[in-house]
């Protein structure tokens, strides 16, 4: 069975400018659809456009039978989809964007930006999946170039997808370190404190991970 865990907090500013979905496919309850977005600073509309953009994903993706979503190239239109339809709100600024979905033990999706997926399994320990993601154009562009991804998951296993405030200052040392041998809440709240400032306990950016596991083989 697949668990999910998740914690968004702001940090070093009013807003928080990251937002998620992780939600369940209505025909299957063992088909998790993720969507993470961390809006871009600098510019107007970046908390606008990272909220319209994870909410766009998700429901277009739960009105496709579930063995659509296994499909890498479906994945690449529903972020070009939200892509499009950020870009056309006169308001949204711009926003990194990740979504998947986890089904049948194995992962697959795309991105665009500095936000990232790890996956940690009975083979592998912090494998980036994201990695050779584009940030540039953004989303909210009209014309953000997406790097998808999709690889088998072996149990017990355990995917994180995070905003650039998690691997940033938990920095990826200690995610690697941390994802061997924490679970569920005790490993956001294990990176959540590495990531605070030592002596005023504060956040640097905002911090949004969320965590899918697998235990049982």
């Amino acid at each position: 069975m697949i668990e999910v865990f998740s914690h968004s907090e702001v940090g070093g500013h009013a807003e928080n400018e990251d937002a998620f979905i992780v939600e369940h496919h209505p025909a299957d309850r063992q088909c998790w659809i993720c969507t993470l977005a961390d809006g871009q600073g600098g510019r107007s509309g970046g908390g606008r456009a990272a909220r319209m953009a994870a909410q766009i994903e998700p429901e277009v993706a739960k009105k496709q039978p579930p063995s659509v979503l296994v499909d890498i190239w479906g994945w690449e239109r529903f972020l070009r989809g939200a892509d499009a339809l950020v870009a056309k709100d006169s308001i949204a600024g711009f926003t990194t964007l990740i979504g998947f979905c986890v089904r049948d033990d194995r992962i697959i999706g795309g991105s665009n930006g500095d936000s990232a997926v790890a996956i940690f399994d009975a083979t592998r320990n912090g494998y980036e999946v994201t990695i050779n993601q584009f940030k540039n154009p953004p989303v909210g562009s009209g014309d953000a170039p997406f790097v998808t991804f999709a690889t088998n998951l072996k149990p017990p296993w355990i995917v994180l997808a995070m905003s650039d405030g998690v691997w940033k200052y938990s920095r990826w040392e200690k995610i690697k370190e941390a994802g061997k041998t924490l679970r569920g809440k005790a490993l956001i709240d294990d990176l959540l404190q590495s990531a605070r400032l030592t002596k005023s306990g504060q956040l640097q950016d905002d911090f949004t991970l969320v965590v899918l596991q697998r235990d049982d083989q």
